[in-house]
């Protein structure tokens, strides 16, 4: 599979590219259109491209937010997807409240992913989810959204939202995620990484998308219906060289 990898010098060029590359796909998704959806990752490398985001001059009256993925905690805790995007996003650009739907991280996990099912089927219908700007970032151990190497949701392809489970000694654990039925209907995935330590990962990401292996790291398994754009910073693509 042949992919676009976009490289960028450092991480602050690689957080306007994003945010440029995220505010061009809106505007195109809604011409013409009464609303476009934008589904947003966690972690820290999209923050400062958030931030940006919040300057585009767009139409957020019409542009409704979801999430990939959440740890399962309150919505002010500091590890919450939601609260970083509260911060850096939301609430600078003004985003209507009834356009934000966010992932409820007290409940349950099992409850929780029920409960996002439902706000999905009731915004998309009985389709299937189709964002028309996803993003995604990318863990050491190549895990995307909250879908982690040899769990079980990877095989999930019946419902468009899982509970999940971190690895062993991560600080939190029980997870929500989109699964890759979800993922993979999205028109446009941008892909955001960067940094050495994530080289190791990048290099059997790259490996896997050449050789196509039978058990690719879960990022390579998100084959999206549209266009798949990476983005990363010179610093990731010199350390997976």
């Amino acid at each position: 599979m042949d992919i676009d990898v976009q490289v960028y010098p450092h991480t602050l060029a690689l957080a306007h590219a994003f945010a440029e590359a995220t505010a061009t796909a809106l505007r195109e998704a809604l011409d013409g259109e009464p609303r476009a959806t934008l589904c947003l990752t966690g972690g820290s490398t999209p923050e400062p491209a958030y931030k940006l985001l919040a300057d585009a001059d767009l139409p957020w009256d019409r542009i409704h937010v979801f999430w990939t993925d959440e740890r399962m905690v309150p919505p002010d805790h500091e590890q919450s997807n939601y609260a970083m995007a509260k911060r850096a996003l939301l609430d600078p650009a003004g985003i209507p409240e009834s356009n934000i739907h966010r992932m409820d991280g007290t409940l349950h996990p099992k409850e929780a992913a029920e409960d996002y099912e439902s706000v999905l089927h009731q915004f998309f219908g009985e389709d299937p989810v189709a964002f028309d700007v996803l993003h995604l970032g990318m863990g050491s151990d190549a895990h995307v959204a909250s879908l982690f190497p040899g769990g079980p949701e990877l095989e999930e392809y019946d419902r468009w939202t899982v509970p999940s489970r971190a690895p062993a000694g991560t600080e939190i654990r029980p997870r929500l995620s989109l699964s890759f039925l979800a993922l993979n209907t999205a028109r446009l995935a941008l892909v955001i990484a960067a940094g050495e330590k994530k080289g190791e990962a990048f290099a059997e990401v790259v490996e896997a998308y050449e050789s196509e292996t039978i058990a690719p790291p879960p990022i390579v398994r998100v084959r999206p219906a549209g266009d798949l754009v990476w983005m990363i910073d010179r610093a990731l693509a010199d350390a997976a060289s």
